[in-house]
């Protein structure tokens, strides 16, 4: 399947989501916040990029502009996760050509997008 990076500073969002991921057969890595997972971009470049918006020291936003001005890594896929409620997140996720969904969203709502995202079939969870 899909190597993912989850970046969120929720421990218990990391887990769960990390446990339902690998329980559909993609490959996970962890970061903790956005520099953690600038680091390990600089390193390896994933299938895809989960990533929350609100986090301390770098937001999600800001992990994005690092991100699509790295030749590397302009054309790495992200979804924007979060728990907030502003009509503006998904017009900003727009216009930065990032996909955008809510922390409320259930798993198989996420998992249908990342594998419409990875171009991947639906496996039977």
């Amino acid at each position: 399947m899909a190597h993912i990076l989850i970046c969120d500073d929720d421990p218990g969002i990391l887990k769960l989501m990390g446990e339902f991921l690998k329980r559909d057969g993609h490959e996970v890595t962890i970061a903790k916040d956005g520099i953690d997972a600038l680091v390990f971009l600089k390193k390896e470049k994933p299938d895809l990029l989960v990533l929350d918006v609100v986090m301390p020291e770098l937001n999600g936003y800001d992990v994005c502009h690092n991100i699509k001005f790295d030749v590397r890594l302009k054309d790495l896929p992200i979804i924007l996760l979060t728990a907030r409620d502003q009509e503006l997140d998904p017009r900003l996720g727009a216009l930065m050509g990032i996909e955008y969904m809510h922390k409320s969203a259930s798993p198989k709502d996420l998992l249908e997008k990342i594998n419409k995202i990875l171009g991947l079939k639906q496996s039977q969870n």
